[in-house]
């Protein structure tokens, strides 16, 4: 029975207002006060990632019209105010740094939202189905936040000046799309942001750009270029890994709308990033600067016009498939600095007739150097303790192989399908070999 009646009286608080205040913790240093329509959130630190059902409000959220923060939160949890269809206005300190997935989602009446310098993170759908924000050059916006594109079917978009992020979905299914104009103030491009614009053909990154979400460009079927301006800038943006990776089959990278083929990396650039080059097919040579200290994973990934690249000292690490399938590569020099090659670094390269690899490596990764079926020799130094599974596997030209008496596993299938191989001397260090 007093459960029954508990229940009964949050259903009519909910539906007709807070009857008195109501307050609770969101976080570890944090607590809320609800009164007349006011959420007040105070305190220092980060507030609890909840779903919906499980946030401290959930109960009253429909009652929420504003929501007050002091200057000690740190983050906006996912679907933190998900569902509160009455909430017309928020206050974001400057001390906020992250606002969750679907933090706002459903907040129809939502009119405005001020996004501070602070935030640096904004998740997927933060502010979607927020149908009162304004609405501006066809687009609708959460301060700084590009949330969507009202009319799909424009054949251009400019986007104002002053935006910050592109989010999820924002032209998802703009199918008459061509072209888009993105403003040097843009820092994120979001997931699937431009999903299904199936005729867009050609896209202008500014410098301004450090995150390209998931999918951003999956099902673009005629984007064949990406322009941009800065190799620098480039090799800084963060790309997220699926087989629909943003630019994922864009196949040509232009510098000022000149085809990038012979591509200098200036000096000053201290890495390149995660899919960096991803299939830019156009790409003949490379060279890095000894500023370069870290490849990233798929850096290089199906560049099959690569014939050479000459890696510097100054590099120590080579990340997982960051030459996979570069079918054009002829040679490689892995410097002294390098201790790991890793899982599938040169895997598919199947002109690749010599690679050196120097007494610092002491790892070699698994699918390393499988199916690069020119290899004919190869010397292992040393320093290396281990062979990876199937690190040399298919590599169908190899007659010999040496391994030191460094060595002491050797995974599973490692010369798998070398059909070529007539002899192989392993020492007595060795102690594993799958």
């Amino acid at each position: 029975m007093k459960q029954k009646l508990l229940t009964l009286f949050l259903a009519i608080a909910a539906s007709v207002g807070t009857l008195f205040a109501q307050s609770g913790t969101c976080g570890d240093n944090l607590t809320w006060t609800l009164s007349d329509g006011v959420l007040t959130i105070s305190g220092t630190g980060e507030m609890t990632n909840y779903t919906y059902a499980g946030s401290p409000w959930y109960s009253y959220c429909s009652s929420i019209k504003t929501v007050t923060m002091g200057n000690g939160v740190t983050s906006i949890g996912n679907r933190a105010f998900e569902g509160c269809s009455s909430l017309t206005s928020v206050t974001i300190p400057n001390s906020v740094t992250s606002i969750g997935s679907y933090a706002f989602e459903g907040c129809s009446s939502l009119t405005s939202v001020t996004i501070p310098n602070s935030v640096t993170s904004i998740g997927s759908y933060a502010f979607e189905g927020c149908s009162s924000l304004p609405i501006i050059d066809n687009c609708r916006y959460a301060d700084t936040y590009l949330v969507e594109a009202v009319d799909k079917s424009l054949s251009s978009y400019t986007i104002k000046e002053g935006t910050k992020w592109i989010g999820s979905s924002a032209f998802s299914g703009c199918s008459s799309l061509t072209s888009v104009t993105i403003p040097n103030s843009v820092t994120s491009i979001g997931y699937r942001a431009f999903f299904n614009c199936s005729s867009l053909t050609s896209v202008t990154i500014p410098n301004s750009v450090t995150t390209i979400g998931n999918s951003a460009f999956q099902d673009c079927s005629k984007l064949t270029s990406v322009n941009i301006s800065d190799i620098a800038a480039w090799c800084k943006i963060s790309f997220n890994i699926s087989s629909s990776n943003p630019l994922y089959y864009a196949h040509n990278l232009y510098l000022n709308g000149t085809l990038v083929t012979d591509l200098v990396i200036p000096d000053g650039v201290t890495s390149i990033g995660s899919r960096a080059f991803i299939y830019c097919t156009g790409l003949t040579s490379v060279t890095i600067p000894n500023s370069v200290t870290s490849i990233g994973d798929y850096a290089f990934y199906g560049c099959s016009s690569l014939t050479s690249i000459e890696i510097p000292n100054s590099v120590t690490t080579i990340g997982q498939s960051a030459f996979t399938s570069c079918s054009g590569l002829t040679s490689v020099t892995i410097p002294n600095s390098v201790t790991t090659i890793g899982n599938s670094a040169f895997s598919g390269c199947s002109s690749l007739t010599s690679i050196t690899i120097p007494n610092s490596v002491t790892t070699i990764g698994n699918t390393a150097f499988s199916g690069c079926s020119g290899l004919t020799s190869i010397t292992i130094p040393n320093s290396v303790t281990s062979i990876g599974n199937s690190a040399f596997s298919y590599c169908s030209s190899l007659t010999s192989v040496t391994i030191p008496n460094s060595v002491t596993s050797i995974g599973y299938y490692a010369f798998n399908g070398c059909s070529s191989l007539t002899s192989v001397t392993i020492p007595n260090s060795v102690t594993s070999i799958e």
